[in-house]
C-alpha cells in the first residue's frame, strides 16, 4: 500500500508555482469567494527586516486576490529555542507579526506551529508552550464558518506522552467530534494542520520514506473526517508545495512565505502561498502563488 500511495502521489508533487491545479471544482460554476494559507513565515528576531517586509509583501499580493481572508498555517514566528531570560524577544517577535497581519487590513485566522511555542509564560514554565500563542491569537484549535464552508484549525503540535511525538490530542479528538456534529454531512470541509498528515518530504529531500515529521495519530483524525463532505486538507511545515490525492482526501502542502527560511527556494518551491477558489456549489480548486520575494542572497537548495 506504501508503494501504491508513494507512486500516486509523486505524479503530483512540485507543481509549477504558476500552474492552476484543477481538483474538485467545476470551471463553469461562478467562484463564490477565495482565500489564501499562508504557511510558514519564521519570523526570527535574526531576520526581523527581511521577514517582516516579506510578510507584508505576502499579504499585499494575497490582497489584490480579492480574497476575504487569510490563513496561516502556523511556523509564524521562530520562538521555540528562546529561553525564559527571553520574554521581550518573544513579545518583538509576535508584536511585529500581528502589526503586519493587522496593518494589511485582510481577515487573518491562524494556526499554531511547532516553532510557535514558547515555554514560559508569566514567567512560569508552559510545559505545553502555547500559552503564549493564545495570548496573542486566541485558541489553538477552533472552528469557523464562511458563506455556508465549514473550516476546522487543528493544534497538530501537542505531544503524545508516551512516544515524544506530535499529536492531535485525545481532548482535542473529542472536540472534533462534537464540532463536526453540528454540521450537515453535505457541507463542505476544509481542514488545516501545521504538521502534516501525509507527506513526501523525505522521499524528495533525502530519498528515504520515514513518518517523521508527520502527527503520530493522523489515521484516528482521518477517518473521522471521512465521514464528511472533506473538500482538503491544506498543511504547512515541510516548506513544499506537495499535492498528494489518496482515497479521495487531497493533502495540499502549501509551500512556505519563507521558501528556504528566506535563503531562496527550497528544492523548486519559491517564496509562496496557496490561493484556493470556493464556487458557489462549495467546490474548490487551488494554485501555488509565487508573490515575488527575493532572497538578497539566495541559497542553493539542490
Amino acid at each position: 500500500m506504501k508503494k501504491l500511495i508513494i507512486a500516486i502521489s509523486l505524479i503530483a508533487l512540485f507543481l509549477s508555482c504558476t500552474e492552476n491545479s484543477g481538483k474538485n471544482s467545476n470551471p463553469g460554476k461562478e467562484v463564490a469567494f477565495s482565500f489564501a494559507f499562508l504557511t510558514d513565515v519564521h519570523m526570527n528576531s535574526n531576520n526581523m527586516d527581511v521577514s517582516a517586509a516579506g510578510l507584508k509583501q505576502a499579504l499585499e499580493h494575497a490582497k489584490s486576490q480579492n480574497i476575504d481572508f487569510v490563513i496561516f498555517g502556523g511556523d509564524l514566528a521562530d520562538l521555540d529555542h528562546l529561553q525564559p531570560q527571553d520574554s521581550l524577544r518573544a513579545d518583538s517577535l509576535m508584536s511585529v507579526f500581528k502589526s503586519a497581519v493587522t496593518g494589511s487590513g485582510v481577515k487573518a485566522y491562524l494556526t499554531i506551529g511547532n516553532h510557535d511555542r514558547y515555554y514560559t509564560f508569566n514567567n512560569e514554565p508552559d510545559v505545553s508552550g502555547s500559552k503564549f500563542f493564545e495570548k496573542y491569537f486566541g485558541d489553538t484549535y477552533y472552528s469557523f464558518d464562511h458563506k455556508g464552508v465549514h473550516f476546522v484549525i487543528l493544534n497538530s503540535v501537542q505531544i503524545n506522552d508516551s512516544t515524544g511525538k506530535y499529536c492531535v490530542g485525545p481532548e482535542q479528538v473529542e472536540w472534533l467530534k462534537s464540532d463536526l456534529a453540528t454540521i450537515s454531512r453535505e457541507t463542505p470541509l476544509v481542514v488545516v494542520t501545521h504538521v502534516p498528515f501525509q507527506s513526501l518530504y523525505y522521499p524528495a529531500m533525502e530519498g528515504v520514506v520515514k513518518d517523521a515529521d508527520m502527527f503520530s495519530n493522523f489515521k484516528e483524525v482521518w477517518d473521522i473526517l471521512l465521514d464528511y463532505n472533506l473538500k482538503v486538507i491544506l498543511q504547512g511545515h515541510q516548506h513544499l508545495h506537495e499535492e498528494l490525492l489518496v482515497n479521495n482526501t487531497y493533502f495540499v502542502t502549501g509551500g512556505a512565505v519563507s521558501a528556504g527560511w528566506w535563503g531562496g527556494p527550497l528544492l523548486d518551491t519559491e517564496e509562496g502561498y496557496m490561493l484556493v477558489r470556493v464556487d458557489n456549489e462549495g467546490n474548490m480548486s487551488w494554485n501555488y502563488i509565487d508573490y515575488g520575494w527575493e532572497a538578497a542572497n539566495k541559497q542553493e537548495n539542490r
